[in-house]
């Protein structure tokens, strides 16, 4: 036993040459992650984050003390880091690729895509660029989407050890005056510099771009960073009284608990409310830790992942705890209650209970349909993961793992002594691997890392192959056909040309490429101003502007099929998720670029003097809330007013809760993907009765022309209507074009009379 403070210390209880406590606040957080997934309808529980921490100390800590002894080996160090992630995530992504194959194609391309950048540690910037959120599971999410953690860890992992070896290096071949500035100052001095200015950026981006914060691996740096810095400040729990530490411990592992349910992380994070966790798992951690700071993993071994922290050798824990007899009375200690047996075999588990639960639960409500999981579902994709991970830890992780360090798996210990403990659930040894070991690592790493190079080739090259099929179908689709008459189904003449019996198109895997080309797209999270030509006319009859945000641009045949036909100049000023609004006024987001982009697009239009100034002017809800005007947007119209500008506005399209094409491919019946049109739409358009639209504004409906009497179906006039769940097809765009014309010609007249008047 050791004391700190005079007073006798708990007896730590010691397991496989780690804390078993340590162990247990692994497994809490993992249970935290999987029950707020499972049941959290999408809330976040900040178990991630404690991941996070834990892998930032455990890192450093290694790091420092071997590149400091000479003894950090960068060839064997990547080895064991390719042996601890790759072998249990190789199976879950293996299985999801099977899963991709054999399910319905829409999204396929994406999900493939996902698969190559989950095995190379790349997913969170592929969900980036996807422009995913991460959020609850549904039948449109990814299977994949919770590699994002593991891709900041595996980033961080591969840059981590060149800083640190790169900086013991400059401090040794330094002096400051006399003296030789100590490589852990130096680290620390880097480290702590890095936190702030990453915590600066996650709080900067989250005002703007929350998704993307979410998933930056720069906006989620401070919190490795910030258990890296309790490594770097050694001695700090023994100067800690004990009767503190323990209030600390408590307090830390209340924040761990309840972060989840004081803050939506979903939303909020990795902004200033991840400190909740963040410190809760620093509070913890120090109450753990024993006195001096462990050294907690082998030369050249970082935490496993971000659901699988690393844990500490025996190594270091001989100097505070010899004791293996078991405790004659539970212990109600922070310690005792993480170091309990259950929690102690969650962190066993944890990291391919973490890879395996996810994907379980997408692609059950994928074959189900169901919108989310009730309570006894999702109970059943818990026993169904908790058993795959326990199959996967004991006859995958295990012993590849043992074959890479040369030790033997767990399970081939039967009574382990406590000076030579065995590896557990992917953990690092406890000493250094005999010599004969290094071939078998360099061996199983080659073919771990081929492995996922492969996975990465074929499913980029499966992406490809279906991305060019769906090209081919789109590009198709711009030939005229009678049996698809689209719009023209709900009109006059809507029992002519059409043919039940023909397939609609486009196909239900191609539907999300029947999209328009943007002239010149524009970022969310980007300010500057895109003025572009769609259709140019050296002497145009009319300048008309596209403005506003995706639903303004899928509309962008029809309108250049009329700017062809009479004459005008069709130009656009789009951004991604903004509409042309004075502010966000009446529900819609309205970050700080939006904000700067509305207000350069305001000046530009005013300066302009277009002839008509296209934009949506009401907003539908995919939950269903009342169809209204925002009155943010009709600022903007009044403005636009002032200066002499028209505006002509098109009343928006249905949405939907679910992916139609998704939906279409399971149910294959169309009204059966629809929505009542009483759902979404009001019995009269808002824009007739809302406060603030300016006189001079005409508008466009085209509700009749989308939707029939009663149901917005999936197909209209065996077109597909929506290539997502609020976004209309470009093929079914373009046979709005003749209802378009028709009711422009009555609203805006001046647009067709050869010399527009403003």
């Amino acid at each position: 036993m050791v004391s700190t403070t005079g007073a006798t210390r708990p007896r730590e209880p010691v397991r496989g040459g780690r804390v078993a406590a340590v162990d247990g606040l692994r497994g809490l957080a993992l249970l935290l992650v999987v029950v707020f997934h499972l049941f959290g309808h999408g809330r976040v529980s900040g178990g991630v984050d404690v991941f996070l921490v834990l892998s930032g100390y455990f890192a450093t800590s290694t790091l420092l003390r071997r590149a400091e002894d000479g003894t950090l080996r960068l060839t064997v160090h990547y080895a064991r880091s390719l042996a601890r992630l790759l072998p249990a995530a190789l199976v879950v992504l293996g299985a999801v690729t099977v899963a991709l194959l054999v399910a319905p194609r829409a999204g396929r391309s994406a999900g493939l895509r996902e698969v190559g950048a989950a095995a190379t540690s790349w997913e969170n910037w592929e969900l980036v660029r996807g422009a995913l959120a991460y959020g609850a599971a549904g039948p449109a999410a990814s299977p994949l989407q919770h590699f994002w953690s593991l891709s900041v860890l595996g980033q961080f992992l591969a840059v981590w050890p060149l800083v640190v070896l790169s900086l013991v290096a400059v401090a040794r071949r330094s002096r400051v005056g006399r003296r030789r500035p100590a490589p852990a100052r130096l680290v620390a001095a880097v480290t702590l510099a890095a936190t702030v200015a990453s915590f600066a950026h996650a709080v900067l981006l989250v005002g703007v771009d929350q998704p993307v914060a979410y998933l930056s691996t720069f906006a989620r740096f401070w919190e490795l960073g910030a258990g890296a810095l309790l490594a770097l400040a050694p001695g700090l729990p023994g100067r800690l009284p004990g009767r503190l530490r323990t209030a600390l411990g408590w307090a830390g592992l209340a924040l761990v608990c309840g972060s989840g349910l004081l803050v939506d992380g979903a939303t909020a994070f990795p902004g200033h409310w991840t400190l909740l966790p963040v410190t809760g798992a620093l509070l913890t951690l120090t109450a753990l830790l024993p006195t001096p700071l462990p050294s907690p993993v082998p030369a050249g071994s970082p935490p496993r992942t971000t659901s699988g922290a690393p844990e500490a050798p025996d190594r270091s824990l001989r100097s505070f705890s010899n004791a293996t007899s078991p405790r004659r009375h539970p212990d109600r200690s922070v310690r005792g209650v993480l170091g309990s047996a259950p929690l102690r075999w969650g962190g066993r588990v944890s990291y391919a209970l973490y890879l395996w639960h996810w994907p379980v639960l997408v692609l059950w409500l994928l074959a189900t349909g169901a919108d989310d999981a009730g309570p006894l579902a999702a109970a059943g994709v818990l026993l169904v993961s908790t058993a795959l991970a326990w199959l996967t830890t004991r006859w995958v992780a295990e012993p590849v793992l043992a074959r890479a360090t040369g030790r033997p798996a767990p399970s081939a210990r039967r009574s382990p002594p406590v000076a030579d403990p065995p590896p557990t659930a992917g953990a690092p040894p406890a000493t250094a691997a005999p010599t004969g070991a290094a071939p078998p690592a360099r061996w199983v790493s080659a073919a771990l890392a081929g492995g996922a190079l492969l996975l990465l080739g074929c499913t980029q090259a499966a992406a490809a192959a279906h991305d060019a099929a769906a090209r081919h179908d789109v590009a198709g689709l711009r030939v005229p056909s009678p049996d698809h008459p689209g719009a023209a189904a709900l009109g006059p003449d809507a029992a002519l040309g059409v043919t039940p019996s023909a397939p609609f198109r486009p196909a239900t895997w191609a539907a999300a490429d029947d999209r328009p080309p943007a002239a010149c797209p524009q970022d969310t999270d980007r300010s500057e101003l895109l003025d572009c030509a769609v259709v140019r006319q050296d002497h145009p009859s009319a300048v008309v502007y596209l403005v506003g945000a995706s639903h303004e641009l899928q509309y962008q045949e029809a309108f250049a099929a009329l700017a062809r036909e009479h004459g005008w100049e069709l130009r656009e000023m789009l951004t991604q998720g903004c509409r042309l609004a004075t502010s966000g006024e009446g529900g819609l987001p309205y970050p700080p670029s939006c904000a700067a982009w509305n207000e350069r697009a305001l000046d530009a239009l005013v300066a302009a003097r277009p002839d008509a100034v296209v934009v949506v002017g009401t907003h539908t809800f995919e939950d269903g809330s009342p169809e209204r005007v925002l009155p943010g947007q009709a600022g903007a119209w009044r403005v636009l007013a002032d200066a002499g500008v028209r505006v002509v506005t098109v009343r928006d399209n249905p949405r939907f809760e679910w992916f139609v094409p998704v939906c279409l491919e399971s149910e294959n019946i169309p009204d059966a993907c629809g929505r009542p049109r009483a759902e979404q739409l009001a019995a009269v358009s808002p824009l007739t009765t809302a406060d603030g639209v300016p006189a001079s504004a005409v508008h466009l409906d085209l509700t009749d022309a989308i939707c029939g009497p009663v149901t917005c179906s999936a197909v209209v006039g065996n077109v597909l209507v929506y290539r997502d769940d609020d976004h209309l097809t470009s093929t079914y765009v373009r046979t709005l074009t003749p209802v378009i014309g028709v009711q422009l010609e009555s609203v805006a007249p001046w647009l067709f009379t050869g010399s527009a008047v403003s």
